[in-house]
């Protein structure tokens, strides 16, 4: 029977199919998007921008004017919380204080050298060493994490506890 219908069939598609589901959203004052019933964090910057989700099978991606501007792990429980730490940093950085209850952050393991280099930091300028310590962190979003958790090891054994030092 195959062979008798076989010239009946369409054509494969040349393109691959992306087996995905789009819904346009509008990010919320908090910077998340919601998806399935699960909230998916974005940078700061496009909260109360108008977004498209593309939910696949193993992940979610956040499209805002043809950019990619988040990818998550995608979520199937009911009202997770899906939260990339290196969004928040900016709005950290105007609000130094929020550090210690920033709950997209809860989850973030941190190696031995970026606690010390934040104690010390903290100790020497306070509040503008807490700041001076998110800057450090915000090395995150252009290099990998253990390069800069590489760096900051490096910047403390020479001596030099400051975000310049990490930079260099």
């Amino acid at each position: 029977l195959l062979e008798q219908e076989r010239p009946s069939f369409l054509p494969l598609p040349r393109q691959r199919f992306e087996a995905r589901r789009i819904e346009p959203v509008q990010a919320n004052s908090l910077s998340l998007v919601r998806f399935d019933t699960n909230d998916y964090s974005v940078p700061t910057a496009y909260a109360h921008q108008e977004v498209v989700i593309k939910g696949y099978v193993d992940r979610v991606a956040v499209i805002c004017r043809g950019e990619q501007i988040a990818v998550h792990p995608r979520s199937y429980e009911r009202e997770d919380f899906i939260a990339n730490p290196l969004h928040y940093l900016a709005l950290l950085e105007q609000k130094p204080r929020a550090l210690d209850q920033a709950a997209p952050l809860d989850g973030w393991v941190l190696a031995e050298p970026m606690h010390r280099i934040r104690r010390l930091m903290e100790a020497r300028s306070g509040k503008e060493g807490r700041r001076e310590f998110i800057q450090v962190l915000r090395l995150c979003e252009r290099f990998e994490q253990s390069l800069v958790e590489w760096a900051v090891a490096h910047a403390l054994d020479l001596g030099a506890i400051s975000f310049d030092a990490v930079k260099m």
